[in-house]
């Protein structure tokens, strides 16, 4: 009991020790908390202090936690307390006694441990038949922050991913579930950050990206859409043919209806349900959307079917989304390489994920992928109408 204690205490003291704060001391003569973003962090470090000064602190940060670990062991305390060391650190760098226990996020400390946690759990508990999926992950991840440049942004659409990632190949020991703690650590410390900042478009503007509104609204509704793959994924053909059909169905009656008295819907309703530009065309994107998701339900099977549904029903709003808000490379007219690239990022990301439940092939998921992204950056095409066949077509064909 003794041992374990003078563990935790000793990954907490070792947690207060804020190099930024201190360097800030020693070789500024300022409180770095007064400077920057406020925070004696890493980051922060870099931006008031100067890039060596930055490095010095990430590393020192980075280290400490997994020093707190080392330390634990050598005490010879069981698995858990060793681990729980580590995130006394990152208690410790948050809550610093001498400080009024008013100190930085920690999440240099908690990246550190998580690191350290993976190359345990990668030499130990993950299977051979994992890489594939932990490949599209990083490669999601990656994209993610190439398009972002912002870490919290990053942490918001990582994390939640990785961790039933982690719990489903590695299973339930203490190591993943110390990285669960620490994934939502980090991803609690993003929201804070975020949050003080002023919100998402303010953290999206800080890294040098102008924000293009959007109606949110509708693209909540879009989003809504991926009830339908879902449907067909894990419940019958019938049950999701019967569904979309009937969707279908209410859709169609609505465009008529647009159409014969267009007096019923005011500007504001509309502006929910259609796109600039769509009020003057025969069919919206909706129902255009669910024509294609009835005809894929219908054609293919439920594996392959209910990908590309997916591939059709995030990709398309995921590249309208990143090609609005992150625009720096254009490819074709209206459409941008960081659209096309979070397109097959959060396809491939579907795709591993369908692969731990279905028995579909890595070449598949990857053809699959590229297949609508392409369809998807074809401009003045209808990919509401062609992105899903097209894409099922191509797997169906590698089967």
């Amino acid at each position: 009991m003794f041992t374990s204690i003078l563990a935790i205490i000793i990954g907490y003291l070792l947690g207060t020790i804020l190099m930024a704060y201190i360097l800030g001391r020693l070789i500024r003569g300022i409180d770095i908390r007064e400077y920057g973003s406020r925070n004696p962090g890493a980051m922060n470090a870099f931006k008031v202090l100067g890039p060596p000064y930055g490095i010095v602190t990430l590393l020192f940060d980075m280290f400490k936690g997994v020093l707190a670990i080392f330390i634990a062991q050598l005490l010879n305390v069981p698995i858990t307390i060793v681990l729980a060391s580590g995130f006394a650190a990152v208690i410790g760098h948050t809550f610093p006694f001498y400080l009024k226990f008013m100190g930085g996020r920690g999440a240099a400390t908690a990246y550190g441990i998580l690191i350290y946690l993976l190359i345990i759990i990668i030499k130990n508990y993950l299977p051979m038949d994992s890489a594939a999926p932990f490949a599209f992950f990083f490669f999601f991840v990656i994209a993610c922050y190439w398009v972002t440049r912002s870490v919290n942004v990053t942490a918001f659409a990582g994390f939640p991913a990785f961790v039933p990632l982690i719990i489903w190949y590695a299973g339930f020991n203490p190591y993943t579930i110390f990285t669960v703690i620490i994934s939502i650590y980090l991803i609690s410390a993003s929201a804070i950050t975020v949050i003080k900042t002023g919100g998402i478009k303010s953290e999206v503007e800080a890294h040098g990206r102008k924000v293009v509104k959007i109606k949110l609204i509708r693209k909540t509704v879009r989003l809504g859409a991926t009830l339908f793959p879902l449907l067909y994924l894990g419940y019958t053909r019938k049950l999701a043919g019967g569904f979309t059909a009937v969707a279908l169905l209410l859709f169609i009656i609505f465009e008529i209806v647009r159409r014969v008295r267009p007096e019923l819907f005011g500007r504001r309703a509309l502006e929910i349900v259609l796109k600039k530009g769509e009020p003057t065309r025969m069919l919206s994107g909706y129902t255009l959307y669910l024509i294609s998701a009835l005809f894929i339900i219908l054609v293919f099977p439920k594996d392959i079917g209910g990908l590309s549904l997916l591939f059709l029903t995030l990709g398309d709003s995921l590249a309208e989304l990143i090609g609005l808000n992150f625009l720096r490379v254009k490819t074709f007219p209206g459409k941008t390489l960081e659209g096309s690239l979070g397109c097959l990022s959060i396809c491939l990301l579907s795709g591993f994920i369908v692969m731990i439940f279905y028995d579909i092939s890595i070449l598949q998921v990857l053809v699959g992928s590229l297949v609508a992204t392409f369809v998807e950056s074809i401009p003045k095409l209808e990919d509401n109408l062609f992105m899903g066949p097209i894409s099922a077509l191509s797997m169906w064909l590698l089967r």
